[in-house]
């Protein structure tokens, strides 16, 4: 065996898929491994060394035995810095940056000259840095490779995910790559295992809804929906609803996708659709299992909503998403989901819809007065004083820093639920609402930018139209 040969190779590589380094002439690896027509791991070493790889099968123990061997005497190899391929260099670059910047999301996407990579932090997407035409698809294939994809297949839209590490702390990355005119596209999703469960009393729930929003959570039964766009914070509002049951005395189940916050106490299931595990097939095996409180990530279709509804019948708590633009028109969209009128009318507790925009850095924003035009517009007294962002280092010179909740909340009571069961349109819901105290998500957000916490600005971008 050549100590060459033994350089090849990372150790974390060879011990985590048994491969064994036996000799390297030029540009091509000889390797023992225990299946030589492995693909997905002879591409694997292929991509790490860059070189041709010659695959011999040997037995799984030896290769094993001999492993230990090798790195519990190791060759003595020469005294100088490991030196990573560029392109495994640019990835692990990217990521790390991407996880030190909170960012949620990383866009790796091909352009006329190459590439470039965005940033989603606070809800905004941001360049970061480009990549040379020459590294651009060496980086895709190196994060796909990462995240167990299939590197040779650039036609297909695929799925994958891998686990990192920076500074400590450790992060899920789920990534996707869909095939575009110019080149693949991947998009990654960061989440991070050190997140904790958020409560109840974080989020800023208006004052007038705090009190009954959590006697909902708290109920022995009913059916609470979070209802908003994707990215909203709807899984993070049911996540604190959860954190206020007791799931030492209690049955808290879950199905997710993906699990963003792992809950000690509660059995959290990963939605996966190729094992068959659904979230209806998930939900219907919650029921035989004695359950309190389940929670349904999403509600995406007909089958998913008509037993997520009907639970919230039978004596269980039940929490859910669902897309719609405010907390009225969620009916609406329950109804287009397949799910009884009268279903609807008899279980449904609260819906919370809710938005995020992002929050004025504390250190920098600096007061200023409502001209004519926003004034009108908003209608505020003109020369009312409000807040600007500025910049400053600590907020990456963009005048904001984090992101707060903006809600609205539906309670269903009596009334309501007549409205309901008589067909009412979602016009007519509003109208009824607003009469029992209803109060839109828009006067929540023009509240908090006259507090100095986020800016008209960001109504604007968020709330457009509403």
């Amino acid at each position: 065996m050549e100590a060459d040969a033994l350089r090849k190779i990372p150790r974390a590589l060879a011990f985590g898929h048994d491969v064994l380094s036996l000799s390297s002439d030029g540009n091509e690896l000889t390797v023992a491994v225990p299946d030589a027509g492995e693909r997905e791991i002879v591409e694997k070493i292929r991509f790490s060394t860059g070189m041709q790889v010659r695959a011999l099968e040997a037995p799984r123990d030896a290769i094993r035995e001999r492993l230990k061997r090798i790195y519990h005497n190791p060759i003595p190899l020469p005294d100088r810095g490991v030196v990573e391929p560029p392109a495994v260099a640019v990835a692990n670059d990217i990521m790390r940056a991407a996880a030190l910047a909170n960012a949620s999301d990383v866009h790796i996407e091909p352009v006329e000259d190459g590439g470039r990579v965005r940033q989603r932090v606070d809800g905004i997407l941001h360049v970061c840095r480009t990549i040379t035409p020459e590294l651009f698809a060496q980086v895709v294939s190196r994060v796909k490779l990462l995240a167990g994809m299939d590197i040779a297949d650039k036609r297909q839209p695929q799925d994958g995910r891998y686990n990192l590490e920076v500074d400590g702390c450790c992060f899920d990355a789920r990534v996707s790559s869909v095939p575009t005119i110019a080149g693949e596209k991947l998009a990654v999703r960061l989440l991070a295992d050190h997140v904790q469960t958020p409560r109840l009393d974080q989020l800023n729930i208006p004052d007038e809804y705090y009190d009954a929003f959590k006697k909902a959570c708290k109920a022995p039964y009913g059916f609470i929906v979070a209802a908003g766009p994707t990215g909203s914070g709807k899984t993070t509002t049911l996540y604190a609803a959860l954190s206020e049951r007791d799931a030492l005395s209690e049955n808290l189940c879950s199905v997710e996708d993906p699990i963003e916050v792992r809950m000690p106490g509660i059995s959290q299931v990963q939605f996966n659709p190729r094992a068959g595990v659904t979230f209806a097939c998930a939900l219907r095996a919650f029921l035989r299992q004695d359950p309190n409180v389940i929670m349904v990530g999403e509600m995406r279709d007909q089958e998913t909503a008509a037993v997520a509804a009907a639970a919230s019948l039978s004596g269980q708590l039940v929490l859910t998403t669902l897309h719609s633009n405010d907390a009225p028109s969620a009916i609406e969209r329950l109804l287009e989901l397949g799910v009884a009128r009268r279903t609807i009318s008899a279980g449904l507790s609260v819906v919370i819809a809710q938005r995020l925009v992002r929050a004025l850095c504390g250190r920098c924003r600096a007061e200023t007065t409502l001209d004519g035009c926003a004034a009108s517009e908003f209608n505020i007294p003109e020369g009312t004083v409000i807040f600007k962002p500025t910049g400053c280092s600590e907020c990456a010179q963009t005048g904001y820093r984090g992101r707060v909740a903006l809600f609205e909340m539906l309670f269903i009571d009596d009334v309501i639920r007549e409205a309901i069961s008589k067909e009412a349109t979602t016009v007519a819901i509003r109208a009824v609402a607003r009469q029992r105290g209803f109060r839109s998500m828009f006067g929540h957000g023009l509240r908090r930018a006259m507090a100095g916490e986020t800016t008209l600005n960001e109504l604007r971008r968020v709330l457009a139209g509403e």
